[in-house]
Formats: C-alpha cells, sequence, structure tokens
C-alpha cells in the first residue's frame, strides 16, 4: 500500500529522540549521583576542600607548630574522637595592617588602646570533635629583656580577653593551657600591658567621715562593719548611708576585734541549703543599701574547701545583676619552692574569672620590697594567675602582727600594749645613792627589741610566745604606702586599696604619702616612735624626764643622794599623731644614806697565775673502731673501697684567702628574716650561713628563682651580717637517671654543679663571703643513694666548683663540703676521718680555702676527750661512753681533722664548723635519744666553751652554730631540738666575751 512507508518513517522519527533523551537523562543522572557522592560522606568534598591545611589529631592527642616555634598541642583524653586543627603565625605588621579576611580584620579594630601587640598572631583552626584540653605555647620576643612578661590574650569573636599564662625563661616561651575553644577560628597574642590609671579605694566606716586629704583621690569606698552570723545572715550598719562615692559593704568572718570565726563559713561551704541561702542574704543586702557591689573577706578556712570556695564565688556572681561589682578579698599566698606558691583556700585563677576585683594584702615587712624580693615574686606570679586589670593591692595603715606567716591586724595602741610595762633591770628592792640602774620595756628583753628598717623607717619586733610560736610585729608608717603604690604602678594593677581600723581612722597621713607620690613629691618621713620617760616623787613632782627612740628604748638613771621613793613611767607614741599609749609605772625605794666609820681594807693577795696546760691533739688511733650503728642525729654509715682519681691540673693561681675566726650561726631561709637579723645581731655575732639547695634555685636547666635569695643576702649584708652559702642538693634534670631519686645526690655533670657555684659567687660578689660546696657527701641520702659514696667523685666535683669560682670572684671563701661524724656502716656511711684521708689521696688539697665540718656534739661535754669522757647520768643513750669513736665528741672531731690536715702538709688552712651544736629534749624522736639526757643548761654552758676552745686553738674559722630558728619554723621535728630561741643558750651567747 502506497502510504504504509510514511506512517513507518513517522515511527521511526518519533523512537528516535525518545531514544536520545534517555541517553542524555542517564547521563544527567549518572552526574548527579557523582555530585552528590562527593558533597555527602564518606567523601564531603566541600569539607575537604574547607578543610585544606588542617591536621587531624585522635584522642591520644598530637602538636602542631608553626614556623616560629609556637606550638599547640591537644593534651591525650581531650577529645572523644577525631579534631581536624589548622595552625598558623600571622606576622604583627601583616594582622594590624588589614592583610587577612574580614574577621581578623575584626579582631585588629578591636585591639584595646592599653594593649601592644608583642609577638605574631597566632591563628588556631578547628574541625570535628571540641577539644577541653589544648596547651599552647608561644615565644617570647627578642627585645623583652628588660620589661615585665607580657599577657597572653585571645580573641573568640567579639573581644580580645585575658587569659592565664606562665613564662619559662629557661625556655624563653610563655605557656598557656586552654580548657576550651568557643568558636571555629581562635586568635592568640602576646600583649604589652599599658596602665589604666590607678583607681583608689578606701576604707569607711558608718558616722565616720573621709579625712580631707583623700578627696579628690578616692574612687570608690569599701563600708565596713558586716558580718557573717551563723544562720548565714549578714548583721551590718544601717541600710542606706549616703555617699557621693560608690559604697561596696564588705562582707567579713573577722569581727571588730580581729577575731576570725572561720566555722561558720565552713558550715556554709559545706551545705549547699546553707550556701543558697547565704546568698540570698547577699543579695538582699545589697537590694536594702543600693549599693554598687559587695566585697566577700572571708579568712582561716579550711583550705580543703578551695573547691567549695570557687563554687561559692560562682553561684554568687551568677545571682548579683549584671551591673554589680563583686569584690574577692585573698590572703598573701605562702612561698613554695622553685617559684611555686601556695594559695590555700583561694583557687586565684577561678576568682579571677568571676570577680570584679581581687584584693591582694601586701606584705608588712618593708624588706620583701627590694628590688628583686618577696612582693616582686609573688606579684609576676598573681599576674599570670588574675587578670593584671583586676587586681588591687590592700596598704594596711594599721599595724600588723605576723604569726606563721598568717597576718592579724593590729590597732596602735594593740602594737605598743605588746611592748610590755616598765620594769627595772636587776629586779633590785632597794637602790643605794648614786647607784646607777638601767629601766626596760617588759616585753622587749625577750624578743629583738623594736628594730628599725633603714630604708623606710619602720619599727618592728619579733619574739615567741609561750607555744613557741614566732610573731613579728610591725608597727603602722604612712611612708610605707610608696613602695606599695608604685609596685601597683610599675604592674599595670587595677590600683590601691587603703585599710584603716575604727580606732585608727581616718589615715590623713596615709592619703597625703599617696597624694605626695602621686604627683612625684618628696613623701614624709616615716613614723617615728618614742618613749618617754619620767621619774617623780612620791608626791607627783617631775624630778627628770627622757625621750628615747623605741630603737634604743632602755632608760639609765642614778639614784639621788637624799633618800626617798619615786615613780618611774614611760609612755609610748609616735609622730603621726596618735594618742599616747602608756607604759605602766613602777615604785623605786632610794635607800636613806647612815653614817658609818670607814674601816680600813685588808690587802687583797694577788693570785698566783696558774698556766693553762694546752691540750694535746688527738691522735689518729691505727684501727679506728667503727660504732655499732645506733640512731643519731646523723646516722653514721660508709662506702666500699674508692679508685684513684687520675692527677688532676694544679690549683689555679690565686692569692690565699685570709679566714679568721667568727661568730655565726645557721638559720632558715624561709623564716623570718628581719627577726632573724634582729636576733643574729642581739647575741653580738657576725655570720651566717644559710643552705641554697641548688634545686630550689634551678628547677629547669637556666629557670633560676632568685627572687627570695636575693631579699635575704641584701637583708644580712645591710645589717653588716657575713654570709656562708651551703650549696647542695642537685636538681633531678642534672643527676644520673640510675640513682636514688629518694635520696639526695649530685649531679651527672660535675661542670653543671661548678657552673651554677660560679653563678652564685657572681651575683652576690662582695654580699656572700663563702661558699660550701656540697653537705655531708660520705652519707648514702647525700651521695645519691646506698653505695654511691666516692670520695674520688666528690673531689672532681671539688675541683671543678674551686676553679670555677676563683675564676669570676678570687675573693670568695670556698669551704670544702663538711663530712658527717660518722663510723663506717655498710654502704650507708663511710667514717669521716677515712673519708678526708681520701680526699687528699684524690688531689684535694689546693682546692679549698678552708675545710668544712660538723663536729656533732651528742651528749658529749665540749671540752671532753673521746677517748675518756664518761657520765653515769647519761641514761638514755650510752654510744658515747661504751662505743668509743672519735665522731661522739666536739673536740674528737676537729682534733682528728687538724691532724689529717697536718699530715698532709695542709696545716696553714683553717677549719670552718660549719654545723656543730647540742640538742635538747624531754621527748626525743627516734635516733635522738641522747638529746633527753642534755638539760637547756648544759646546753648553754657546751656551745659557750665550744667557741672559747676553738678560737685558743687558733686554727679555726667561722663557727657556725646548729641552729637558730627552726624551733619556730620546723617546730615539732628533731631540727628543732638545736633551736636556741628563747633558751638559755640563746641569752648565754648574747653575754659571751666576744
Amino acid at each position: 500500500m502506497p502510504q504504509s512507508k510514511p506512517q513507518d518513517s513517522t515511527k521511526i522519527e518519533i523512537v528516535k529522540p525518545t531514544r536520545s533523551i534517555s541517553v542524555i537523562l542517564n547521563y544527567v543522572l549518572l552526574a548527579l549521583l557523582i555530585l552528590l557522592a562527593l558533597f555527602l560522606p564518606p567523601i564531603s568534598l566541600v569539607e575537604r576542600l574547607s578543610s585544606v591545611g588542617y591536621e587531624s589529631i585522635g584522642a591520644d592527642g598530637g602538636t602542631l607548630e608553626s614556623d616560629d616555634g609556637a606550638r599547640i598541642s591537644l593534651l591525650p583524653g581531650g577529645a572523644s574522637g577525631e579534631t581536624r586543627l589548622k595552625f598558623n603565625a600571622i606576622p604583627a605588621d601583616s594582622f594590624l595592617n588589614g592583610a587577612a579576611n574580614d574577621e581578623l580584620s575584626a579582631a585588629a579594630n578591636e585591639l584595646p588602646h592599653h594593649l601592644t601587640l608583642k609577638s605574631r598572631v597566632y591563628h588556631i583552626q578547628h574541625r570535628g570533635n571540641v577539644s577541653q584540653s589544648f596547651k599552647l605555647s608561644i615565644p617570647l620576643p627578642d627585645d623583652l629583656e628588660s620589661e615585665y612578661a607580657p599577657d597572653l590574650y585571645v580573641w573568640a569573636g567579639e573581644s580580645w580577653k585575658w587569659l592565664p599564662s606562665h613564662r619559662i625563661s629557661a625556655k624563653n616561651i610563655v605557656r598557656a593551657e586552654l580548657d576550651f575553644l568557643p568558636h571555629q577560628t581562635q586568635l592568640a597574642a602576646l600583649m604589652k600591658t599599658h596602665p589604666l590609671g590607678l583607681h583608689l579605694s578606701g576604707d569607711y566606716f558608718s558616722g565616720a567621715s573621709m579625712p580631707a586629704e583623700a578627696e579628690g583621690l578616692v574612687n570608690r569606698l569599701t563600708l565596713q562593719g558586716f558580718r557573717v552570723e551563723a544562720d548565714g545572715k549578714i548583721a551590718g550598719p544601717p541600710a542606706r548611708i549616703k555617699s557621693d562615692l560608690p559604697l561596696m559593704p564588705a562582707i567579713r568572718n573577722v569581727d571588730n576585734a580581729g577575731d576570725i570565726n572561720a566555722g561558720i563559713i565552713e558550715a556554709i561551704l559545706s551545705n549547699p541549703d546553707a550556701r543558697d541561702r547565704h546568698i540570698r542574704a547577699i543579695v538582699e543586702a545589697l537590694q536594702s543599701g543600693d549599693y554598687q557591689g559587695v566585697e566577700i573577706d572571708y579568712r582561716g578556712v579550711n583550705p580543703e574547701l578551695r573547691q567549695e570556695f570557687s563554687d561559692f564565688l560562682a553561684a554568687l556572681r551568677r545571682a548579683l545583676p549584671d551591673d554589680t561589682q563583686l569584690i574577692a578579698r585573698v590572703e598573701f599566698p605562702q612561698q613554695m619552692s622553685g617559684g611555686a606558691w601556695d594559695s590555700g583556700l583561694y583557687d586565684w585563677q577561678a576568682i579571677g574569672r568571676v570577680a570584679d576585683t581581687v584584693k591582694v594584702p601586701a606584705h608588712p615587712n618593708p624588706q620583701t620590697y627590694a628590688p628583686g624580693g618577696k612582693m616582686e615574686a609573688m606579684l609576676d606570679w598573681a599576674v599570670e594567675q588574675v587578670n593584671r586589670y583586676k587586681l588591687q593591692l590592700v596598704f594596711r595603715a594599721n599595724s600588723v602582727e605576723v604569726v606563721d606567716d598568717v597576718a592579724r591586724d593590729l590597732s596602735y595602741a594593740q602594737a605598743l600594749e605588746q611592748l610590755g610595762g616598765v620594769s627595772m633591770v636587776g629586779g633590785l628592792d632597794i637602790l643605794d645613792p648614786e647607784q646607777k640602774v638601767a629601766f626596760a620595756l617588759t616585753g622587749l628583753p625577750g624578743s629583738t627589741g623594736a628594730q628599725v628598717d633603714e630604708a623606710s623607717g619602720t619599727y618592728w619586733f619579733a619574739f615567741l610566745d609561750e607555744a613557741n610560736r614566732h610573731h613579728s610585729v610591725y608597727l603602722s608608717n604612712a611612708a610605707n604606702v610608696a613602695p606599695v603604690l608604685q609596685l601597683a604602678g610599675d604592674y599595670n594593677l587595677q590600683g590601691l586599696a587603703v585599710q584603716t581600723l575604727p580606732e585608727d581612722n581616718p589615715a590623713a597621713d596615709v592619703w597625703a604619702s599617696i597624694d605626695s607620690a602621686l604627683d612625684q613629691r618628696a613623701a614624709s618621713p616615716g613614723g617615728e616612735y618614742a618613749v618617754a620617760w619620767r621619774v617623780q616623787s612620791q608626791g607627783g613632782s617631775l624630778i627628770t624626764e627622757e625621750v628615747r627612740d623605741l630603737s634604743a628604748p632602755n632608760y639609765q638613771w642614778t639614784a639621788p643622794d637624799a633618800g626617798g621613793s619615786f615613780v618611774v613611767s614611760a609612755d609610748i607614741s609616735s609622730n603621726q599623731g596618735d594618742a599616747v599609749v602608756s607604759g605602766g609605772n613602777i615604785f623605786v625605794r632610794v635607800a636613806t644614806p647612815t653614817a658609818t666609820p670607814t674601816a680600813t681594807p685588808t690587802p687583797t693577795p694577788t693570785p698566783t697565775f696558774t698556766p693553762t696546760p694546752t691540750p694535746s691533739p688527738t691522735p689518729l688511733p691505727t684501727q679506728t673502731p667503727s660504732p655499732t650503728p645506733e640512731p643519731s642525729a646523723t646516722p653514721a654509715q660508709v662506702v666500699a673501697a674508692q679508685s684513684r682519681q687520675p692527677a688532676a691540673p694544679p690549683p689555679p693561681d690565686v692569692a690565699p684567702v685570709n679566714v679568721p675566726f667568727g661568730y655565726g650561726i645557721q638559720a632558715d631561709p624561709r623564716g623570718d628574716t628581719p627577726a632573724n637579723v634582729g636576733h643574729i645581731k642581739a647575741i653580738g655575732f657576725n655570720w651566717v650561713k644559710f643552705q641554697m639547695a641548688w634545686e630550689d634555685v634551678e628547677s629547669a636547666p637556666g629557670d633560676y628563682s632568685w627572687g627570695m635569695w636575693d631579699q635575704l643576702v641584701n637583708a644580712c649584708s645591710a645589717n653588716g651580717i657575713q654570709i656562708l652559702l651551703s650549696i647542695p642538693k642537685a636538681p633531678d634534670w642534672a643527676r644520673p637517671f640510675d640513682d636514688d631519686k629518694d635520696a639526695e645526690g649530685p649531679p651527672e655533670d660535675p661542670a653543671l654543679y661548678a657552673d651554677f657555684v660560679a653563678k652564685v659567687a657572681d651575683r652576690y660578689r662582695g654580699r656572700v663571703q663563702a661558699i660550701e660546696i656540697w653537705n655531708e657527701q660520705n652519707l648514702w641520702y647525700e651521695a645519691g643513694g646506698a653505695g654511691r659514696i666516692n670520695p674520688a667523685n666528690y673531689v672532681e666535683l671539688l675541683q671543678q666548683s674551686y676553679r670555677a669560682v676563683k675564676a669570676i670572684n678570687p675573693d670568695m671563701i670556698v669551704v670544702s663540703g663538711a663530712l658527717t661524724p660518722a663510723g663506717n656502716v655498710g654502704d650507708l656511711a663511710m667514717d669521716d676521718v677515712q673519708y678526708l684521708q681520701q680526699m687528699y689521696e684524690n688531689g684535694a688539697k689546693g682546692y679549698f680555702d678552708a675545710l668544712g665540718s660538723h663536729p656533732s656534739g651528742y651528749n658529749c661535754p665540749a671540752m671532753s676527750d673521746w677517748r675518756t669522757v664518761n657520765d653515769n647520768t647519761a641514761i638514755h643513750f650510752r654510744g658515747t661512753f661504751e662505743n668509743r669513736h672519735h665522731s661522739w665528741c666536739f673536740r674528737g672531731t676537729m682534733e682528728s681533722y687538724r691532724e689529717v690536715m697536718l699530715a698532709n702538709g695542709d696545716g696553714d688552712k683553717a677549719i670552718i664548723p660549719t654545723e656543730f651544736g647540742w640538742a635538747v629534749s624531754g621527748n626525743p624522736h627516734p635516733g635522738y635519744e641522747y638529746a633527753r639526757d642534755n638539760t637547756p643548761e648544759e646546753q648553754a654552758r657546751w656551745i659557750v666553751e665550744a667557741y672559747q676552745i676553738a678560737k685558743d686553738w687558733g686554727w679555726v674559722g667561722p663557727m657556725f652554730l646548729w641552729n637558730l630558728d627552726y624551733g619556730v619554723t620546723a617546730s615539732g621535728t628533731e631540727l628543732a631540738d638545736f633551736g636556741i630561741l628563747n633558751t638559755p643558750a640563746y641569752h648565754a651567747l648574747g653575754g659571751m666575751e666576744k
């Protein structure tokens, strides 16, 4: 049929396009599927493209490092799964000039005017699981040598925020731990800080008025008188008090008498319901008075409630309106070893996160303000814990008493009352005509006496109470505010708060001193304290009067020719406008002379002079018996035979150092330095020994903590006291890997120790006169453990140290490490005389200026010969008398060492006893039973005799009694049994002819 083909052709034309469309659709579908696969897991192309440059870090942690050495580390366990990090450094100029994206430009534009960029800007980006444990390390710029450490700030999307950090000088870095990364993009940088202007606040008491000198200076008033009651409620002044300045009530657990009630706060913190009620009571008190903020000042609380106290402040912050200030007062932290500080109850970092102001009491001791001293060391630590713009130093305008590192505020009258009343020296009942007599204040003879700090003019005194606790009292001195204000400015802190007491208000002199300091005018001189002595007749007529400075308060009076009764009184006052405090009075009777015939005196026969026999040196026994090991203060101990060391280079050619006799004593370097200086001067001594543990000063290679030592050395040197530093205890990083870290020990490389002692000799040139190279190296616990005692190794340490010290400070006296008196006891100790001989055999001669010794006395009198001494009353320890050995007796050790030195041609050198003494205890620690055989009177007599016989010998240098103040700083330990404060020995040494 003719029309059939067109029909077929039409059908074919229709089919072809259908097939083409199908193919196209298939391709399109395939492309879509491919694209979908790229953009969906597990390929996720968009995410992969946006994650270029990121590195994956698993739950085991990892570290990224920028090209300038900055590092960010994810700590193990910091994330639950994989985290992707990107970390790079942006040059400061590029960042500030806006050569970055919009977000980074916004961060540059928001940089506060009081901060200057001092490092690169570190760009931290992350994807995936958010870690809770990052550690960031940023290198310090090279131009910060003379500046304070910069602060670490982070940009978290809206503003720059300060973060706690720590400067590690040995590595020249600043390190911080980040417990969160709130945004996917975060910046971090080091900033130099600039002052924002000092904010000044002052205490205000209801019904009182601020002094005129404070007008125009005070920015905020702290309203005093609020206290916490047992139910957590707040008691205090009237609800509303008019003030033109912001008024902040201070809520305290201290009453007006200065007594602390810690139990109330501990009960509140331990009970969540009680805590919440207490917070509501605080909020209600603020609302009723329309106050702008609140200060929390809780003291004496158990440090175990540290977390609970931080939680309380955080909860209080949440309960307060946003525009209400939260101020937290902490206490001065306790300085530990290695630059660490113990802040007790107060977690400074946690408090700094929630408080607007953190108040820190300035130390009352003026000597802590010396360059590199305790105040600077504390502030170096403080600005790493809390944003410096939140820190406010508290200056106490009142007097302060410090007991066991805890400060207690004293009113003017309370402080001076501790000086006591009037007493007559000698306690005579009746005086003879023209008899000279001295009067004193009863509180001073048992103390250091009133001392004056020359730099600040501050008066202070220290004493031991009946419980043997050490008290230091610093009398108020308005001029002391100047160094506190200076530090607040140097560290760019928020400001200064002036604390006063109700009875001492208004402290006008302090505000006048602040005004002078701010205007850079010369401040008025410090407060001067004086004692006005008066002698009156029984009828009240004034006979005589004399004003004495409080630092030399005793009054000398000569009884009149005519007899009668008199009243001697004393009044104490200052030049700061304070009231006079009466020291009381005493009645004195002077006998009426009766004429009597004068008898012809009988001539006194001239005594026949009997020469004192010179004691024979103790000969070295051919075979020294080893004492049976018995418990002792310095356990007798020993070692295997030593190999002879190869000959060393000859000693350096330096002029011999003169080492004359001297009177010294060892003190705790962490004791009360001003008090100890006063004690040393009071007993007429001119030397002090401190043990400077190497591990405490250089806890990491090159990371030195000199602050405490600078303060200590400066204080002693300024008072004319010469110093011996004994330097043992290598830090773990310098010791052999296989020695006993539970014992002290020397370094693996003697050159490391030699380098350290040379730095000490250089730093304290002219202020430290002698350095002792190690300590008791013939004992296992000073030699690195049992079996490691080695005279040859010690001599190598001594030789390298001597060369290093003399190369940098030829005048420094180098003392060999004192051996402990001991016999041979296995691998625990080596007989000290044998050890000394082996030192000479290994080349020690010529490598020390004086030989160190520890001639302990146990229960052997100072003058006794160890070969013949006996005491049947000594029933608690018989080793001295039944197991005879030179080491039990002072003379035995000293004379035995002298024989070894003479035998080795070294008789021109002195021996320096760097520790000696006798312990006394009615309940001694195990190993110190001999202390029960000794009485305080025997201790006093034997110590004096030891100084006298050693001086007569002529071959002894300065002697150092062990010890002055460990009865205070280490009360309850065996160290305290040797302490002499408040004992007959202390007074005997003060009266000993020098």
